[in-house]
């Protein structure tokens, strides 16, 4: 009978699920992947590697789908005879290398090989010239957003027409014969622009607005009375006019000629300065000078009114009010001049005199006091408040805040009550007498006389012997002092 020999089997998941340790040549196959290992005696299943994997062919390595050469070294795939190298049975590639500048094209049929590029749609190339065929445009459209961009220097033979915007980048244009512009704006500030125009006119335009224009014989501007010549940081160097100069005002910074300066032909002013404070005057006649004016006893230094030493300062209005930053005075009241809720006094309110001047009268009285330090000083004694409480004075009394005290003794209200606890004084009817020996209880309750029992709002805590300093002994033989504490019967 033939010997038979069996391999040790299971599926790859068995397999890994039981994760057995084959012996040193033991053969484990897995049945549904039809791959195996070979046990070492020592590794469990899932530590072997599998034995049916080629891993090196000479310096060639293979890890799963990909075949590796040497580090720095060429992967050479060699045919014998006339075989050729087939890619995923898609194309053979050619044995042999084409000629210089050829490339590798297929006939649609699986087979590459080496041929020159002559022509792409219906351009032709030769060397390093692309040609469109006769009278066709050649038209170059880039894709989305994409532009056409040419990094060498360009020569155009013919005329260049552009229908949209020629863009040079921020690079020169030079060596240009002549330019033929509609207008020219700005790069980096497109508002601002130069404009020929078909009547002969040139519009400067700034801040997107036209500014000045060069018409035929006059430099003018846009908008009248819109913009200057020069500023007050940048000046022109000399004017000559010839003809007649026609402005509203006129400031003149250097030197006056000899023939002095005629304004409007109304008056002539001064060739020459006057002394500190004079100012220019007219005689009249159309010729002004320098003299000094006097405004009655006032003098004024820049922003300054100054009466005379030791002279009040009066300021006086015709059936008006004076005004000062917003304070109105009327006689003798001041009040704002806008919506301010009332005059902010930064410092201290005093009156020139002690003891004499009110604050407010019988009359004219404030509304609210508002003291942020809390104390009022009365002749010098003091109402102090810690922020809360209230005092009510009335025709009928004063009510004062829960828990008033005299010194350190809580103050006690007195009043009529019906035997509560609330108020310590009591009202109760007592006998009287006339002087009348015979009296019925009708009689005696009639009198109108009351007696009030007023008991101390605080009971003191005090003994009730009477005698000091006498030692007693209670019962259990300990000494109490006459003048220990003790509890209070009662006390009036």
């Amino acid at each position: 009978m033939p010997t038979q020999i069996q391999l040790r089997r299971d599926t790859a998941a068995d397999w890994t699920s039981n994760n057995p340790t084959l012996a040193a040549g033991e053969f484990g196959w897995e049945s549904d992947s039809n791959r195996f290992k070979i046990g070492t005696g020592s590794a469990a299943w899932t530590s072997l590697e599998y034995a049916d994997t080629l891993k090196t062919l000479g310096d060639i390595s293979v890890n799963g789908s990909s075949i590796i050469a040497p580090s720095n070294g060429d992967l050479t795939l060699t045919t014998s005879g006339s075989g050729k190298v087939n890619i995923s049975d898609a194309y053979t590639l050619p044995s042999s290398d084409g000629s210089a500048n050829q490339v590798l094209q297929t006939n649609g049929s699986g087979v590459l090989s080496f041929g020159d590029l002559s022509a792409i749609g219906d351009f032709s190339f030769v060397g390093s010239t692309m040609s469109s065929p006769s009278n066709a445009d050649i038209t170059l459209d880039p894709a989305g957003t994409g532009a056409i961009k040419l990094n060498a220097n360009t020569d155009i033979t013919g005329n260049l027409t552009v229908t949209g915007t020629l863009d040079l980048g921020d690079s020169n244009f030079t060596n240009v014969g002549a330019l033929q512009l509609d207008s020219i704006a700005g790069d980096g500030d497109t508002n601002t622009s130069i404009t020929f125009s078909g009547s002969d006119v040139i519009t400067i335009a700034t801040g997107g607005s036209g500014r000045l224009t060069i018409g035929d014989g006059a430099l003018s501007p846009v908008t009248d009375n819109q913009i200057d010549l020069g500023t007050s940081s940048l000046e022109f160097k000399d004017a000559y006019f010839d003809g007649t100069v026609t402005t509203d005002g006129l400031t003149v910074s250097g030197t006056i000629g000899a023939g002095g300066l005629t304004v409007n032909s109304a008056y002539s002013l001064p060739t020459a300065d006057g002394n500190s404070g004079q100012v220019l005057q007219t005689d009249g006649s159309g010729t002004l000078s320098f003299a000094t004016v006097s405004l009655g006893d006032l003098s004024i230094i820049g922003s300054s009114i100054l009466a005379p030493s030791n002279a009040d300062l009066t300021l006086n209005s015709s059936n008006g009010n004076v005004v000062i930053e917003g304070i109105r005075v009327a006689g003798t009241t001041l009040s704002t001049e806008d919506s301010s809720t009332g005059i902010q006094v930064a410092g201290n309110l005093i009156p020139s005199q002690d003891g004499v001047f009110q604050l407010g009268s019988a009359s004219r009285r404030w509304q609210t006091a508002y003291l942020a330090a809390e104390t009022i000083d009365l002749g010098g004694a003091t109402i102090k408040s810690d922020g809360s409480g209230e005092l009510t004075i009335a025709a009928t009394g004063a009510t004062l805040p829960t828990g008033s005290k005299v010194g350190q003794q809580a103050l006690v209200l007195g009043g009529k009550t019906t035997k509560t606890t609330a108020r310590p004084v009591q009202i109760v009817k007592v006998f009287v007498s006339d002087g009348s020996t015979n009296k019925s209880d009708a009689q005696f309750l009639a009198g109108t006389a009351d007696l009030e029992l007023e008991f101390n709002g605080t009971v003191e805590d005090v003994p009730v012997f009477t005698e000091a300093n006498q030692s007693f002994s209670l019962s259990d033989g300990t000494s109490l002092l006459a003048n220990a504490g003790g509890a209070t019967l009662f006390q009036f």
